[in-house]
């Protein structure tokens, strides 16, 4: 097995070639994917003598920060004055997930976009979008053998969180041959696995723990125990002294239940704004209920947002979730 034969356009790489300052962003609460694919091309593009900008409109989170050069991401109000010759986006499914960092995006002369969502309108003038990919993470590796980049130990540790964490440690069903292509090419280029998968799959801060257990207390089962859901308040948030990066994965304590194909992690960051995390097995289809409610992402894992109280939202994704069902009658 190699890395799949859809390849950066000769033009996407000659304006990354011809660019000598650069602005990398990824979407707002970043996971693996967006942190270890952006850092990853950094490093590539670093070492071809750019000089590279990281920037995320929120933090890293703190799971993340054992990967190497995390503390190099910038927030919004630190790009104020920059100029860059190109802007690259990598795992940012459209302009609306860069948050406060897409301003800045689109005022670089020359934009760029790495990206697996299939919803993705490609809103870049180079676009590098494959919806069959398992990761972004895949998509920075044929990346950087199209610009004859070496993969170092550092890359190798970035780019194993980012395909690690979109595939659910190499179980999700998106989970495909490239996948475990570039695995082992990863461990050719030194990656320690035993370190890297249990920093990133197996510890947990405090504040996650603590989160995870509130979230487990509000777990429900309905659609004749096809559907689940859970939901975080905002008092869960700061009885736990938790943040939204403390969420990563909790949504899937729901879905692995015996018998449930869709669930939802409803969580209310701040008082009247609710954010939903959505998984499904198949045949069932989260994209299109996320994309109902100015969402989006992919079949079996997507999200959204909306201005509306958690009791409010809850109430429209059970209506959603229980009309899939009763579709297959």
């Amino acid at each position: 097995m190699q890395a799949k034969n859809n390849l950066p356009c000769e033009e996407m790489l000659s304006a990354l070639k011809g660019a000598n300052s650069i602005l990398l962003c990824t979407h707002i609460s970043p996971d693996g994917d967006a942190i270890g694919s952006t850092l990853a091309m950094g490093m590539a593009l670093e070492g071809m003598g750019k000089k590279v900008t990281y920037a995320c409109q929120d933090p890293v989170p703190g799971y993340l920060q054992f990967l190497p050069g995390w503390e190099k991401f910038i927030q919004a109000e630190a790009l104020e004055g920059m100029k860059f010759d190109a802007a690259l986006a990598i795992d940012a499914s459209d302009l609306g997930r860069q948050g406060k960092i897409g301003v800045y995006y689109q005022g670089a002369p020359v934009t760029l976009q790495i990206d697996h969502h299939v919803t993705n309108p490609l809103y870049a003038a180079h676009n590098f979008v494959d919806g069959d990919a398992a990761a972004s993470g895949c998509l920075i590796g044929r990346m950087l053998d199209a610009l004859g980049a070496a993969i170092t130990k550092e890359m190798a540790v970035c780019l194993y969180a980012a395909i690690s964490t979109d595939t659910g440690n190499f179980c999700f069903k998106n989970t495909d041959g490239e996948a475990f292509y570039w695995a082992s090419r990863l461990m050719e280029a030194g990656l320690d696995l035993n370190d890297a998968a249990r920093r990133l799959h197996l510890m947990r801060e405090e504040a996650h723990v603590r989160l995870l257990g509130r979230a487990l207390l509000s777990l429900r089962i309905f659609g004749n125990g096809k559907c689940a859901c859970m939901r975080l308040t905002h008092q869960d948030y700061l009885d736990a002294g938790a943040g939204p990066e403390h969420t990563d994965k909790i949504v899937n304590y729901a879905l692995d239940l015996p018998g449930v194909e869709m669930a939802y992690l409803a969580d209310e960051r701040k008082i009247g704004e609710t954010k939903v995390s959505l998984r499904a097995q198949p045949p069932r289809d989260v994209a299109s209920i996320a994309r109902q409610l100015g969402g989006g992402g992919h079949v079996l894992a997507a999200g959204c947002r909306g201005e509306m109280p958690l009791d409010e939202m809850c109430a429209l994704l059970e209506k959603a979730f229980l009309a899939q069902i009763e579709e297959e009658k």
